[in-house]
Parts: structure tokens; sequence; C-alpha cells
């Protein structure tokens, strides 16, 4: 005979049988990010890789050989820049931001900015630190991620301000795409500080 649950007073059902069985293995955060989250963060990350990926395919040939990019990296640009068909330049821009992805783009990103902001590239003793290439994709994935990340962030460095922070995302993801652009731009800023 069937054991009967005392709170549905069917036969054969208990309460532990309802309930979803908990591995070990699963017990950490990481399984608490849903599918949604993630694709978020990684559709944040893939349009920041787009915008930059872009902006590399925009800036002239003289701009592009002082950033002091890898060959092939520098050969892939070229090559979007070539191609007139809007499908094939689409599938040379996904080459383009793969060969990002599996580089450092946060320092990328960092040393053309300031090459665009300023003109020129930086003399090789003020050239974008680490830091700064950390800094852009660690804005990237609060952007993204959100709580999850922000409170990684903190953990790891207990003295930032948890508001201001919030703030600066919150500002980072909602706006007109120049306000954004700037906003990550100071986020960045606050986390580089950071991370010192």
């Amino acid at each position: 005979m069937l054991p009967q649950c005392a709170a549905c007073e069917l036969p054969g059902r208990r309460d532990e049988a309802r309930l979803p069985a908990v591995r070990e293995d699963e017990a950490d955060g990481e399984d608490l990010v849903s599918r949604s989250d993630k694709k978020r963060a990684r559709r944040v990350r893939e349009d920041a890789l787009s915008r930059l990926t872009k902006e590399l395919v925009e800036v002239s040939d003289g701009t592009l050989s002082r950033l002091g990019l890898d060959e092939g990296l520098v050969d892939a640009v070229r090559d979007a820049r070539l191609i007139k068909s809007a499908r094939a330049k689409d599938r040379q821009l996904r080459v383009v931001r793969g060969l990002l992805r599996s580089g450092e783009w946060g320092a990328i990103a960092s040393r053309l900015d300031t090459l665009l902001l300023h003109g020129k590239a930086p003399p090789k003793g003020l050239e974008p630190s680490p830091e700064e290439g950390r800094a852009r994709q660690w804005a990237v994935r609060l952007m993204g991620e959100g709580a999850l990340a922000l409170d990684e962030l903190l953990s790891a460095h207990p003295a930032a301000d948890r508001r201001h922070l919030r703030d600066l995302i919150r500002n980072a993801t909602h706006g007109s795409p120049a306000s954004r652009k700037r906003a990550e731009a100071k986020l960045a800023e606050v986390i580089r500080l950071l991370l010192r």
C-alpha cells in the first residue's frame, strides 16, 4: 500500500515529490542565472563588439596602423572595407567580431577612443593601461549581467559605492545612443579607478 500525504489526501503523493530535487553541484549562484539574463548579457557584449567593429572599419588605414593591432585583425578589417555586397560585408564583420572576441577587445576599444579623442596615438609611456581594457570589459559585463556582476565587483572591491555604480549602469543602458556612449565611458572610468 502507498503512503498517503496528509496535506493532499491523495495516495502516493508526498510534499517532497512535488519539490524539484536540488543537486549539490547546482547549489552555487551560477545556476540561479536565467537563460534570458544570459541572453541579455551576451547581446550587450555583442552590441559592444559590433560598435567597436563598425568604428574599426570606419577609421582610416593610418589610424588603424597606429592602433597596434594583430595582422590578422588588420587584414580582416581591410577586407571588410573592400567588400561591397551587404551580405558578404556582414559575414566579414562577423569574422572581425570573432577575432575581437578572442582577443583583448577592451584594450583595443580604449586605444581607439584615446586615438579618436586626441587625434593621435598616445606616446609609448602614456598608452592606455591594461586596467582600462579590463574596466571596459567590466562595464559591458555590468550592463549585460546587472546585479550578479555588480555583486561580484563589489565583493572584490567592497569600498565601491553600490548606488553610484547602479546609477551609472542605468544611464549606460537607457537613453539616446550618444548619451549611452558617454555614460558607458564614465562607468568604465569609475571602474578603472576602482581596479587600481
